[in-house]
């Protein structure tokens, strides 16, 4: 008997030792700062690749980041790893965005638009743009992921980094 219950015993430890309170693994939070590391090195890999490089739209890609640049009035697509820490591959897109001229008007770049929405609201990137606002302002459209997994849009003013 009494070797039966040290057998049983023995089971549910080996049992419990592969299980764990701590919840699975999530979206990566973000900085404690309210920064979100990975994708403002992206942001500044992506702008530094492209002489004069000004970042105006961010997204992911399956294998990193996607950001589009606007340099001399050209139009570059930098792919840069999801860490943020090598640029993949770039290049000039035929036929520019009109969010080019916009990104031109901004005062506030993409990482400070960035980091004001993060401030707001605590999340992971998802993907940025610059755009013009139902009332004509320019902003910064920055979606971020909450660590839910829930997906929330926050305005950023180009010209203040004020959130709308």
């Amino acid at each position: 008997m009494r070797s039966s219950r040290l057998v049983a015993a023995g089971v549910l430890t080996l049992a419990l030792a592969g299980c764990s309170t701590e919840p699975p693994p999530g979206p990566a939070a973000p900085a404690p700062d309210g920064g979100d590391a990975q994708p403002v090195k992206a942001i500044q890999a992506a702008a530094g690749a492209v002489p004069g490089g000004r970042v105006f739209d961010v997204e992911h890609a399956d294998d990193g980041w996607e950001i589009k640049v606007a340099s001399n009035g050209q139009e570059h697509k930098v792919r840069v790893s999801r860490d943020g820490g090598q640029v993949l591959g770039q290049q000039q897109t035929a036929k520019p965005s009109d969010d080019m001229a916009k990104v031109q008007q901004a005062d506030v770049d993409a990482v400070k638009a960035l980091q004001a929405a993060q401030k707001r609201l605590p999340g992971e990137l998802d993907e940025m743009e610059i755009d013009l606002a139902t009332d004509g302002t320019l902003v910064w459209q920055v979606g971020l992921r909450d660590g839910t997994g829930v997906e929330h849009d926050v305005d950023v003013d180009a010209k203040t980094g004020q959130v709308r």
